[in-house]
């Protein structure tokens, strides 16, 4: 599986992210990121995403956010 969204499936902003890739037909893995915990603002995801926002979208060397 190639691609990875980091988020949290109850956030809009992920589940905008899910739904085109459902369009798509893309093969994807949610990746669940503990926000109660803080991890959005701690490494390895502030690799991902420099300002710790959910989400964060990673396909094979190519990351967005």
């Amino acid at each position: 599986m190639g691609v990875k969204v980091h988020g949290v499936a109850r956030s809009t902003c992920t589940t905008r992210v899910l739904v085109c890739l459902e369009e798509k037909g893309v093969d994807y893995e949610l990746v669940p990121v503990n926000m109660a915990a803080g991890a959005h603002k701690q490494q390895p995801f502030l690799s991902l995403n420099p300002f710790g926002q959910i989400p964060a979208f990673e396909d094979g060397d190519l990351k967005l956010f």
